[in-house]
């Protein structure tokens, strides 16, 4: 979701006494950006295009909503003969996810996908969504690389792209006006590091794609954490500068960098496919020697996460030139001399990641906010990812820890308002009719059916692997355990059984300690009430990371949850 929304209440007036001087306060990138902004607009006859004629898609673009409106149009006269089952669920169907329907009757117990289906006469449309996580250490250029990418996707238009470019002079930081597009929040462009997830959505030819742009910097790896434990696949961009990849990669002491640790996250909650995008290899005099020794040191390492051959693309781009971000190198530019996938192309080719949407309904919650509606009523707006199951407007839902029964007002799905439904898999905002309980709901709340719903618990089992480790791991050992988007102080109460890292087999009953590199499985109990399920029931929210002293110290899964 863009948190622009209320920074252009002054912003029209400010910027028009600029708009003929623009050319005195960027560099030859921004007038790039514009060349090429000015050829996509020449084919101004596409829009006299007939039906078939294919239009690169833009989030909320006209010709989208076009092929809707023909689609709609086409199917009426169906609609109209299916007033039996219209009547039983009192609401007619509407485009992609959207419905005008009477919210379900407060005590309908369906839930289930085929009913959600059945009632709004729809079946799941359009391009598959997947969601998308982009990590790599601080100064990588990841949010650079990430506000060109959707900068040249059309998802902003060129002005609000010259308007960033501004600010970002203005006060002396000129070079990051693309990371202005993703970095919105005051400390975040003060300090020149992100500090909170930022998303974004748009669309390529094959996929609806929500982005999840990770800050690199240590100090705010447990709010990367949540966005990984939200994604199919991941971005791991790598600065490919002279020392910079390995200020992100090297063990100095007891502090590696991010591109390691994100590494390790990454694939221990769950992430099992990965590109790796190599950054300011236009700014190296032998861009291709530095890429293959980039990729000499990384690879080992990956393979030894866990990442297999297959799973892991490799390719090189450059965010303030634009360059093998949505095409190819031109001749003469400093990356023609690479061949492989520009970004788009890599992402297009992420195997799509399947979702149980029969099974119970799961959203962790990744934040939360109250909304006072006209009234006085009031509203909780909470964002996450259907982990499993699906939802509809009207839905009755509880929410946990605290048992909070309410009913879904409004759904934002993949960046669509008024939404009728969502499914699993789908990125989702959703308004909840709560009034003093909202405060109650926060990160790591979890929405669920009233009738399965998810359990608070303090105690689980869990199989986890350690990684480097300071110390040995003893019992009583106090760490923090992350849990989807949940945390909680904890501490290891029983030591289990220690197994063989390759085979899995038990090697010791009731080890005294765990070393760094061993795999265990091991008691934890938990200061706070957290909501998590065992991981062959729900996956993701049965995926666990240990950190101790901001450092990540191990990851695992869990395989038993203690209700008393």
């Amino acid at each position: 979701m863009s948190r622009k929304g209320g920074a252009q209440w002054e912003e029209e007036d400010y910027y028009d006494g600029y708009d003929d001087d623009y050319d005195e306060y960027y560099d030859d990138d921004y007038d790039d950006y514009d060349d090429h902004v000015s050829a996509k607009k020449k084919p101004a006859a596409a829009s006299q295009a007939p039906p078939k004629t294919k239009t690169k898609p833009a989030a909320g673009g006209t010709a989208k909503k076009q092929q809707q409106v023909t689609k709609v149009a086409k199917t009426k006269a169906a609609q109209q003969q299916a007033t039996v089952v219209k009547r039983k669920a009192g609401a007619p169907a509407t485009q992609h996810g959207a419905a005008t329907s009477k919210p379900a009757a407060a005590n309908d117990p369906r839930s289930d996908l085929s009913s959600i289906l059945r009632d709004l006469e729809v079946e799941p449309q359009g391009k598959p969504s997947l969601l998308l996580v982009v990590l790599g250490h601080v100064d990588a250029g990841k949010s650079t690389l990430m506000g060109r990418l959707v900068a040249e996707l059309g998802v902003v238009d060129s002005k609000e792209v010259r308007r960033r470019a501004h600010q970002a002079t203005q006060i002396g930081k000129g070079s990051f006006g693309w990371a202005w597009l993703m970095d919105e929040r005051p400390e975040e462009r003060e300090r020149g590091v992100t500090i909170d997830i930022a998303k974004r959505t748009f669309e390529t030819e094959a996929r609806q794609i929500t982005i999840l742009d990770a800050p690199g910097h240590r100090d705010f790896v447990t709010n990367a954490i949540s966005g990984i434990s939200q994604a199919d696949a991941a971005l791991l961009v790598v600065d490919g500068s002279s020392g910079g990849f390995e200020s992100g990669f090297d063990v100095r002491g007891k502090i590696s960098g991010q591109t390691r640790e994100h590494a390790q996250l990454a694939k221990g909650i769950g992430i099992d496919q990965l590109a790796v995008v190599v950054t300011k290899l236009d700014k190296h005099a032998a861009g291709a020697e530095r890429l293959a020794e980039i990729r000499g040191k990384l690879d080992p390492f990956l393979k030894s996460c866990g990442f297999k051959d297959g799973r892991i693309r490799w390719l090189c781009a450059s965010g303030t030139t634009g360059d093998n971000v949505v095409a190819k190198p031109p001749g003469g530019s400093a990356l023609s001399w690479f061949e492989g996938p520009t970004v788009v192309e890599a992402i297009d080719a992420f195997e799509m990641v399947e979702h149980k949407r029969d099974a119970p309904l799961r959203v962790p919650v990744f934040s939360s906010a109250g909304a006072k509606q006209g009234g006085g009523a009031g509203q909780v707006i909470v964002t996450g990812r259907l982990a499993t199951g699906c939802v509809r407007v009207g839905s009755q839902v509880s929410v946990m820890p605290g048992s909070l029964d309410t009913t879904v007002k409004s759904i934002s799905r993949n960046g669509h308002k008024d939404a009728g439904f969502a499914l699993a898999g789908d990125a989702v905002e959703l308004t909840l009719g709560l009034d003093e309980e909202a405060s109650c709901v926060s990160v790591g709340s979890v929405v669920c059916g009233p009738s399965d719903g998810i359990r608070a618990v303090e105690r689980i089992k869990a199989k986890i692997a350690t990684l480097e480790l300071e110390t040995p791991f003893t019992l009583g050992q106090s760490l923090v355990v992350h849990i989807h988007a949940a945390r909680a102080p904890a501490k290891v109460t029983k030591l289990l059984v220690l197994h063989d890292p390759k085979t899995g087999e038990d090697v010791k009953k009731r080890p005294r300690l765990l070393k760094s590199y061993q795999t265990a499985t091991v008691e934890i109990t938990m200061s706070d009430k957290v909501c998590v399920e065992k991981y062959e029931d729900f996956a993701s929210l049965g995926r666990l990371v240990l950190r101790l002293g901001g450092r990540t110290v191990g990851v695992g899964k869990v395989v038993k949850v203690y209700h008393t």
